[in-house]
């Protein structure tokens, strides 16, 4: 519901010209309880097939998220154990949470400091957009 609600309220007053803010409290809350669900769920399977990417997602301030796709599915875990990823995306959380929702544009993220990838293929980080779906 706060998802929702907070995307969805931006929704409404970018239309009514009207001034809105994500908290990244709030959009933190959203990230560590909602996201390892809807990412498993939003999972394009088809485009995911034969693919093995290991991503290492830190929201500045928490939560930490290991998302890993492997051939068609994916497992996302909240404060997972250290292990070797492929990819490291740190992002605030405000941001993340509306590049997720595609209502941000990756490249303005990143280009204003609020996004940025890492780690030994920091390349595949645009890929994670392309597995998973839009909610």
């Amino acid at each position: 519901m706060l998802s929702e609600t907070l995307v969805h309220g931006l929704d409404i007053a970018r239309g009514a010209r009207l001034p809105w803010h994500i908290g990244d409290d709030e959009a933190r809350l959203v990230l560590g309880q909602s996201m390892p669900t809807m990412m498993a769920a939003a999972l394009d399977p088809v485009k995911a097939r034969g693919v093995r990417i290991a991503f290492d997602l830190a929201v500045k301030g928490g939560p930490r998220l290991a998302v890993v796709v492997d051939d068609g599915t994916v497992t996302v875990t909240r404060d997972a154990p250290p292990r070797a990823y492929d990819c490291r995306i740190v992002a605030a959380p405000a941001t993340f949470l509306l590049v997720s929702f595609r209502r941000t544009p990756i490249w303005k993220a990143v280009v204003g400091g609020r996004m940025r990838a890492g780690g030994r293929k920091p390349w595949l980080a645009t890929r994670l957009g392309r597995l998973v779906a839009g909610p």
